[in-house]
């Protein structure tokens, strides 16, 4: 049953915190109506532009939650480049937007990950670091 009003993104990297991010979307659906959160997996249908749905969803939310795994910060991609430095990376660009937007960012750590400290962030998410956090044990 729903109960509350709002929209809310779910950012996540797949490798680091796919299982989490599917668990908190499940938690969130008994507080919220479904259309209310976005998780891409469940709202991006085959065909749409990935960059465009996900910066249109970040720009109407009104709360980012972002899943930080003990891998977030340095996933590398095909040529050993870590992702995060990528300006085109997804979570990245979901975060940037958000943090440049003004909408309210939670960190929800993992598994004992620690907070990302600034100076390891590229320029335009080092104001993370800032934002009070959520720790999430191993249970959901």
């Amino acid at each position: 049953m729903s109960t509350q009003k709002g929209r809310i993104f779910i950012s996540y990297r797949r490798a680091d915190s796919a299982g989490y991010a599917g668990r908190i979307y499940d938690r969130l659906t008994d507080h919220f109506d479904k259309d209310a959160i976005f998780m891409d997996v469940v709202q991006i249908g085959a065909g749409l532009d990935f960059v465009e749905v996900l910066e249109n969803a970040v720009q109407s939310c009104n709360v980012l939650v972002a899943l930080i795994g003990k891998n977030w910060l340095n996933i590398k991609d095909e040529d050993g480049k870590r992702r995060l430095d990528n300006p085109q990376d997804f979570v990245r660009i979901e975060i940037a937007t958000a943090l440049k937007r003004g909408i309210h960012v939670i960190p929800v750590l993992i598994d004992g990950t620690p907070m990302p400290s600034a100076n390891k962030l590229p320029e335009n998410l080092k104001a993370l670091e800032r934002h009070s956090t959520i720790a999430q044990a191993t249970r959901i």
